[in-house]
């Protein structure tokens, strides 16, 4: 909505006349640059071996649930695109792929959401699709030509309904641009996060993992978020990470850290000092959550029973003094109304005013 409402404000402005040097206004002019015509020379299906040439793993691509391959050339002029489109199951497979694949010189192509770039090379993601873009001489491309290129593979960038199924985005004081990865399989994590046991993370019970790394002034970390489907899953994985991390490993006290905050569990990793790691986590507000097998109250099961009870007492008592309050008000508004309206049908009833005859049939 706030994307919208700019973009109508930016179109607005563009649209506002300004006086000429003579005094007169004169007719809007818009110029319309007629986009580079890349035409699609070659599509075809094909399998994981493609993966090869462009540097992925099909296990990797495994993990993430892709489904289909289709390669595809584009050309224009003397300018020529090879591009890969992975089908995923969802948008966030998709973007779980650009994060493992995004490289650290990899830039986010202005007004292009999820798409970056370096040199020759580009990712992309477009609803479920996963797509890898090769130029030619991308050097002598210009920058218009590039970008109608990426708007002829992809198609408009994604919607802000679409961005929404992505993961919640990681805090961004301090954080390291493009280390942003998000993960959801063992093999993709002992490839991120080596010092990290990938057995740990659960994601045989559903977990999905977000890491990225921090530098805050002389402080650095990196930061690992691990989003479980339960509360009472994320403690007990909360107890099996602190417990098998924490003791027995040799580990120094600041290489590992750990809080659960509601359904995740956040660990920090190498971090400059626990007092680094400390301040970092405490950002993090964490919430109380109620759950079957938590104490969720100071008082004991008997005493819960018996204010059970008083409570069940004050209802019948506050019911019944409602019912006889309700009735002392009929009999003293009967009371008033012999009273104030003798003659009224409300006191006399029924025969107060008619004539009743008591005729017989008699032969």
């Amino acid at each position: 909505m706030v994307r919208a409402i700019l973009l109508l404000v930016t179109l607005s402005a563009g649209r506002v006349k300004a006086p000429s040097a003579f005094g007169q206004d004169k007719p809007d002019l818009v110029t319309l640059v007629p986009a580079p015509e890349w035409q699609l020379t070659a599509s075809s299906a094909t399998d994981a071996s493609a993966l090869e040439r462009w540097g992925g793993d099909p296990s990797i691509e495994h993990e993430y649930g892709v489904t289909g391959f289709t390669a595809r050339s584009y050309q224009f002029e003397r300018h020529k695109a090879d591009v890969l489109i992975e089908q995923t199951t969802d948008t966030s497979a998709a973007y779980g792929l650009l994060t493992f694949y995004r490289g650290a010189k990899m830039m986010p192509v202005a007004g292009m959401p999820l798409t970056v770039s370096a040199g020759d090379g580009t990712l992309m993601v477009r609803g479920p699709a996963f797509i890898r873009l090769s130029v030619s001489v991308r050097d002598s491309l210009q920058e218009r030509d590039y970008r109608a290129l990426l708007k002829t593979v992809g198609g408009p960038p994604p919607s802000a309904r679409v961005l929404e199924q992505l993961p919640a985005p990681l805090p961004v004081r301090g954080l390291v641009q493009g280390s942003e990865k998000y993960i959801l399989g063992p093999l993709a994590a002992g490839r991120l996060l080596p010092t990290f046991p990938a057995n740990l993370m659960g994601f045989d019970v559903g977990a999905e993992v977000q890491a990225a790394d921090y530098s805050l002034g002389p402080d650095k970390l990196t930061l690992v978020a691990i989003n479980y489907p339960t509360p009472q899953i994320a403690r007990t994985a909360f107890d099996s990470i602190a417990g098998k991390l924490g003791q027995g490993t040799g580990a120094k006290p600041e290489e590992f850290e750990f809080r659960r905050q509601d359904t995740y569990v956040l660990v920090t990793l190498d971090a400059t000092s626990l007092i680094a790691a400390n301040r970092f986590l405490d950002q993090f507000k964490v919430s109380k959550t109620i759950s079957p097998d938590q104490v969720t109250s100071e008082h004991s099961e008997a005493m819960q029973l018996v204010n059970l009870l008083f409570a069940n007492v004050v209802l019948i008592v506050g019911l019944a003094g409602i019912s006889l309050f309700g009735g002392f008000m009929v009999f003293v508004s009967k009371r008033l109304a012999r009273k104030w309206f003798a003659s009224s049908a409300f006191v006399e009833g029924e025969n107060g005013g008619f004539t009743i005859l008591n005729l017989r049939w008699t032969k």
